[in-house]
C-alpha cells in the first residue's frame, strides 16, 4: 500500500495539486506528522513554513475569540447582538422580487443572537454567491461581495428568520466585528494577545504582506484553465484590498501554527477555552429545521459542491460552535463527533476527538471544492488514519 508521501507526490505529478503542506498530531503530542511536497511558484520547492491563505479556516479562530468574550461575561450566546452590532438590528428578509423587479423585503420577527452568528443560522448569506443578494447589490449600484470593511461588504438583507434555516455567509465576519467592538481591539490585536501568544505561535495574521518575514513565504494561488491544468492566478484575492480584519475569511498562517490551535482544543488543555466551552464547541447547535437545511445545502444544493473535502453523503451533519459536526462515522476516517471545516483555496482542517487526532491540509488551489484537490485530501486523510494507527 502506498504511503502518504507517495500519494501526495503522485498527486503533484499528475497535476491534481501544485503542492501541499500537511500536519497532524494527537492530544498529548506523542504523535506528530509534518510533510511538504510540490512547488510554491515556478520550480521553488514549498517548505513547511509556507504562509497559506487560510480563507474560511479563519472562522474557527474567530469563533474561539467570540467564545472567549462570552466566557469573560461580556455577552451571552443567546443575547441579541443588535446592541453591539446595530447594523444587524433592522435588516429585513428578502422574499423575492416583484413584477417591477424590485426586491420584496419583509420585516423580521426574530432577534439575532451570537449563537445564530456562530452557527450560520442568522439569515446572513454571501452576496457574491446568492443570486438574490447579487441583484439587490446591483440595484443599489454596488458590486456584490466588495467593500474594504465588514460594514461595506456584509450589510445586506437576510435570507430567512434567524434560527429557522442554515446558510453559509458573512455571519462570522460579523462575529469578529462584535469582538472588536466589545474589546476595543482589532481582531488581529485580540487574537494575538488571547490566542496566538498563549500558544506560542507567531505566523497567524490578517496582514502577512506587512511583515517582510512572512510576505515572501505566501505560495502562489493556482487555478484550473479550460483544459483542467493548473495555472497561476492573476490579480488580487480575498482581503488584499480590505482595511478590516475579516473574521470569516481573512487570515493567513503556517499550517503547523494553525495545528497548535487544533491541538489545544483536542487536548482540552484550557489554554484557549474552558472545558465546558470546548464541550459546547463539539455539540450540535441547530434546530431541527436548521439542521435539515444544512444537510440539504451540503448534500444537494449546487453550492455544496464548493465545500472543501469529500463527505460521505449518507453521514448526517450538524453544526457546532466552530465547524460542521459529523453525527456518524465516515468511512475509513472521521469518527462520530468530528469537527471540521476548510477554506476557499482548499485548505482543510479536522479535529477528531474519538480518534484523538487533529490534522490540517494546506494548498492554494481554486475553485473551492476542486475535485482533484478533494481526491488528494481524501488520500491524505485515509493514509493518516493508517499512519496514526487508528482503528477504522
Amino acid at each position: 500500500m502506498s504511503t502518504i508521501e507517495e500519494r501526495l507526490a503522485q498527486g503533484v505529478e499528475e497535476g491534481k495539486i501544485p503542492h501541499a503542506v500537511v500536519c497532524a498530531t494527537n492530544g498529548d503530542g506523542s504523535f506528530t506528522y509534518t510533510h511538504a511536497v510540490g512547488t510554491s511558484s515556478g520550480t521553488s520547492a514549498i517548505k513547511d513554513d509556507a504562509v497559506f491563505l487560510l480563507a474560511s479556516q479563519t472562522k474557527l479562530l474567530t469563533s474561539i475569540a467570540a467564545l472567549q468574550v462570552v466566557e469573560a461575561g461580556l455577552i451571552g450566546l443567546d443575547d441579541d447582538v443588535a446592541g453591539t452590532l446595530p447594523e444587524l438590528g433592522g435588516q429585513k428578509i428578502l422574499k423575492g422580487f416583484g413584477e417591477d423587479g424590485k426586491p420584496i423585503l419583509e420585516e423580521r420577527k426574530e432577534r439575532m443572537t451570537l449563537r445564530h452568528l456562530l452557527t450560520h443560522s442568522s439569515g446572513l448569506g454571501y452576496e457574491a454567491v446568492d443570486p438574490g443578494l447579487m441583484e439587490v447589490a446591483r440595484q443599489a449600484g454596488k458590486k456584490a461581495g466588495t467593500g474594504a470593511t465588514v460594514q461595506e461588504r456584509c450589510t445586506h438583507p437576510l435570507l430567512f428568520e434567524p434560527g429557522s434555516a442554515w446558510m453559509y455567509g458573512s455571519s462570522i465576519d460579523w462575529a469578529g466585528k462584535l469582538v472588536e467592538r466589545i474589546t476595543g481591539m482589532t481582531l488581529e490585536e485580540y487574537m494575538r494577545e488571547n490566542i496566538f501568544v498563549p500558544l506560542g505561535v507567531n505566523t497567524l495574521t490578517f496582514w502577512p504582506y506587512a511583515n517582510p518575514e512572512l510576505a515572501g513565504r505566501v505560495p502562489q494561488l493556482m487555478t484550473r484553465n479550460a483544459e483542467g491544468k493548473l495555472v497561476e492566478m492573476k490579480g488580487t484575492f480575498i482581503n488584499t484590498t480590505s482595511t478590516d480584519c475579516f473574521g470569516g475569511h481573512g487570515a493567513y498562517g503556517v499550517m503547523r501554527d494553525y495545528l497548535e490551535v487544533q491541538r489545544s482544543l483536542l487536548a482540552d488543555d484550557q489554554r484557549l477555552l474552558k472545558k465546558e466551552t470546548v464541550a459546547m464547541l463539539f455539540q450540535p447547535q441547530l434546530t431541527a429545521e436548521a439542521k435539515a437545511s444544512l444537510n440539504y445545502y451540503i448534500k444537494k444544493h449546487p453550492l455544496g459542491e464548493f465545500m472543501v473535502g469529500e463527505y460521505n453523503p449518507d453521514v448526517e451533519l450538524d453544526w457546532g460552535l466552530g465547524g460542521i459536526i459529523f453525527l456518524q462515522d465516515d468511512v475509513g476516517k472521521r469518527k462520530r463527533g468530528t469537527l471540521n471545516w476548510g477554506g476557499m483555496a482548499n485548505c482543510f482542517w479536522i479535529i477528531d476527538r474519538e480518534a484523538d487526532l487533529a490534522y490540517t491540509f494546506g494548498t492554494q488551489v481554486l475553485p473551492p471544492g476542486d475535485v482533484p484537490a478533494k481526491q488528494m485530501i481524501s488520500a491524505f486523510e485515509l493514509g493518516l488514519y493508517e499512519r496514526a494507527g487508528v482503528k477504522v
